[in-house]
């Protein structure tokens, strides 16, 4: 069992791109989550030239992820795959993971086979995917197909809410993501949770964003960094322990 990637998703427009890459740089294990939809990241867009601005700005070292919301996730899942998107995956390839956040329920359900399709477009980029109450059994049907992708488990599906525990993964086979409010504050805990539910043999990674805001509302800097030194030092502290 071992944290192999930490996420720290919200930053955008407001946040200092060069701060941000120098951030995670020192940072082995982090990745930058951004989050993207039709009426955030258009062309022109504020959002779009700072996506543009960062991913040229981060070296090969940088992990960066897009998170696809809204109608872009639905387009995405209907095979449609947002020309911004396009653009931004053709040209920087530190780009390795896109994460879809779509919901069963507040959006319609995919045909399996289009995102399917869709998905292998975009090789050699990995994928994530909400397993939750809504999504579950969609899920478990794209397993079932041997698609490689990883799961993320949030019941709260991004309103920040911190469970009593953590779920057991739904399959031994795949990476597994933990999410829903995780802070600088309480991250130590919550991994001791997460250690508790999987197995020996599995790497995972935690995804957090609500509560790295500062107070004027947007991404803080300084709570970052707060929580990928101490999401580190517990992954030290953890692997020294376990050898």
């Amino acid at each position: 069992m071992r944290l192999s990637k930490i996420t720290v998703s919200g930053a955008n427009e407001f946040t200092d791109a060069q701060a941000l890459v120098f951030l995670c740089e020192k940072h082995c294990l982090s990745e930058i989550g951004i989050q993207v939809s039709g009426d955030k990241a258009y062309f022109s867009s504020a959002r779009y030239w700072w996506i543009w601005a960062l991913c040229s700005l981060a070296s090969r070292h940088v992990q960066i992820a897009l998170h696809l919301n809204k109608d872009w996730a639905e387009d995405f899942c209907d095979g449609r795959i947002p020309t911004e998107v396009q653009t931004l995956l053709h040209n920087f390839p530190t780009i390795r993971t896109i994460q879809l956040n779509f919901k069963i329920g507040r959006e319609k359900t995919p045909d399996l086979d289009t995102l399917l399709d869709t998905m292998k477009r975009c090789y050699p980029r990995n994928f994530v995917l909400s397993y939750n109450d809504s999504n579950k059994e969609f899920i478990n049907r794209l397993h079932d197909t041997g698609f490689k992708f990883a799961c993320l488990y949030d019941n709260s599906f991004g309103e920040g809410i911190t469970p009593d525990t953590r779920p057991a993964p739904a399959f031994p086979d795949i990476y597994q993501g933990y999410a829903g409010g995780l802070s600088p504050d309480n991250i130590a805990d919550e991994l001791d949770k997460i250690r508790k539910v999987i197995p020996s043999h599995c790497e995972f990674f935690i995804d957090a964003e609500g509560k790295l805001k500062g107070d004027d509302g947007h991404f803080s800097l300084e709570k970052c960094k707060q929580f990928l030194d101490r999401a580190v030092e517990w992954a030290y502290r953890d692997s020294v322990f376990n050898r």
